[in-house]
C-alpha cells in the first residue's frame, strides 16, 4: 500500500537543507522539482537552503562525494535535510554517516527519488544491479524516502520493500494554448523532453512517419547535449524518414520561446519509459492540451488528473512497443491516426483538458506534502 503525503496541518521545522545536483546544465522534470519545491516550502514558513552539489553523479568520484558528504550537514539550528535522489541513491556511505550525525538533533533525512538509478534507460544487466545495491542501502539507512507518484511507490515497494510517502509534483500554470487549428494550420504536435534514449523522441518520429499523408507538424524540443550520439540519431532519423520538413528539433527551449512553443500545440506526446511521473504532461493539461503516454508508467497517472474535469480522460495511453511484440503495428501509430482524422476525438481531448485546468494541483500541495512527509519521519523516529 501506497502512503500519500496529503496536505495537512505540519509543523514547520526551523530549516530545510535541499541538496541538489549541481551543474547539470539542462532542464528537468527533476531540477524543475526541486526548483518549486523549494518555492513552495518558503511560501509555506520553511527556511529553505538550497545546496548545489556539483559531479559525475549518480555515483560521482571520491573527491564528489567529499563534496556530497559536506553538504549533506546541516549547520545551526536542526534541520531537515533533503537530497535529491540523484546524489544520494549512489552514495549510501555518506548517507549513513550524515543520518548517524544528526541523530538526537530533531531533524530527519529525507531522499527524493525522481528515478530509481536502476531503471534508467541504456543500462547493462551488471549496471543495474550495482546501482541497486547502492541504493538499496541509502534507502535502508534514510528516514523518509518520497518519490512523485503512486507508480513510484509501487515500484519502490516491490523492489526493496520499503513504503515511500508520495508527494506528486504541483503545477504552475499557464495560459490556455491556442494550437495550431484555429488558424487553419496543420495540427501540431509536441515532445518536451531532453534528448536520451528511453524518452521516445525515435518512436515518435517513426510513427509520424507511417502517417506522412496527413497534415501534422513536429516540435522535439529538449536538451540535445547529454547525449550527442543519440541527439544526432534523432535529428538523422527526421531526415532518412523524409519528415524534415515538418520536424523541428532546436534543443532546449526556456521562457518566451517555450511558451511560444506550447501556444501553438495541439497535442502532447510523451511516450518515454520509463517515466517516474511526467511533469510535461501535467503542464501540458495546464495549458489545456491534451497529451499521449505510455502505458504502465508514471505518465499515466498525471494524465489521469484530466478526469477531475468531469468530460473524460485527455488523450490517451499506448503500450510501449517492447509489450506489443515484434512486427505488431506501433499503437502509437493508431492513436495518433485517430486524433489527426476525427475532429470529434480533438474536440473531446482538447474539452477534457480544458475542464481539468483550475483543478489541478499548485506547487504549495507538494510543499505541504513534504513537510508533513518530514513531521511523519520525526514522529516515528
Amino acid at each position: 500500500m501506497e502512503r500519500t503525503g496529503v496536505p495537512a496541518a505540519a509543523s514547520v521545522p526551523a530549516q530545510v537543507r535541499l541538496v541538489v545536483p549541481d551543474g547539470l546544465g539542462y532542464t528537468s522534470g527533476g531540477t524543475v522539482y526541486n526548483t518549486r519545491l523549494a518555492e513552495a516550502l518558503r511560501m509555506l514558513g520553511a527556511a529553505v537552503e538550497v545546496v548545489g552539489v556539483p559531479g559525475a553523479w549518480p555515483v560521482g568520484s571520491a573527491e564528489d562525494r567529499r563534496r556530497l558528504a559536506a553538504a549533506l550537514l546541516p549547520g545551526g539550528e536542526p534541520a531537515h535535510v533533503l537530497v535529491d535522489g540523484l546524489l544520494a541513491l549512489g552514495a549510501p556511505d555518506e548517507v549513513a554517516s550524515a543520518v548517524a550525525a544528526m541523530r538526537g538533533g530533531g531533524g530527519r533525512f529525507g531522499i527524493l527519488v525522481h528515478l530509481l538509478l536502476a531503471d534508467a534507460a541504456g543500462l547493462s544487466a551488471d549496471e543495474a544491479e550495482r546501482l541497486a545495491a547502492l541504493e538499496r542501502r541509502a534507502l535502508a539507512a534514510a528516514d523518509v524516502a518520497m518519490v512523485p507518484s503512486g507508480f513510484s511507490a509501487r515500484r519502490l515497494t516491490a523492489r526493496y520493500g520499503m513504503v515511500p510517502e508520495v508527494v506528486r509534483p504541483g503545477v504552475a500554470g499557464g495560459p490556455p494554448a491556442r494550437g495550431s487549428l484555429p488558424d487553419g494550420r496543420a495540427p501540431h504536435v509536441l515532445c518536451l523532453a531532453a534528448l536520451l534514449p528511453g524518452k521516445g523522441q525515435l518512436r515518435l518520429l517513426r510513427a509520424l512517419a507511417a502517417l506522412r499523408d496527413r497534415p501534422w507538424t513536429l516540435t522535439l524540443a529538449g536538451y540535445d547535449a547529454a547525449d550527442p550520439a543519440y541527439a544526432r540519431a534523432v535529428r538523422e532519423a527526421a531526415a532518412d524518414l523524409g519528415i524534415a520538413d515538418r520536424v523541428r528539433v532546436p534543443g532546449e527551449l526556456r521562457e518566451g520561446a517555450l511558451e511560444a512553443e506550447w501556444s501553438a500545440t495541439d497535442l502532447t506526446v510523451l511516450v518515454s519509459d520509463p517515466e517516474t511521473y511526467g511533469l510535461a504532461v501535467v503542464e501540458s493539461l495546464a495549458r489545456g492540451v491534451p497529451a499521449i503516454v505510455t502505458s504502465r508508467t508514471g505518465a499515466v497517472e498525471a494524465l489521469g488528473l484530466s478526469l477531475e474535469g468531469g468530460l473524460g480522460t485527455a488523450g490517451a495511453a499506448v503500450e510501449s512497443p517492447r509489450e506489443t511484440g515484434r512486427g505488431a503495428e506501433d499503437p502509437l501509430v493508431r492513436e495518433l491516426a485517430g486524433w489527426l482524422d476525427d475532429a470529434s476525438v480533438r474536440a473531446r481531448w482538447r474539452a477534457a483538458a480544458l475542464a481539468a485546468r483550475p483543478l489541478l494541483p499548485g506547487w504549495e500541495s507538494t510543499g505541504r506534502a513534504v513537510l508533513r512527509a518530514l513531521s511523519l519521519a520525526s514522529a516515528g523516529s
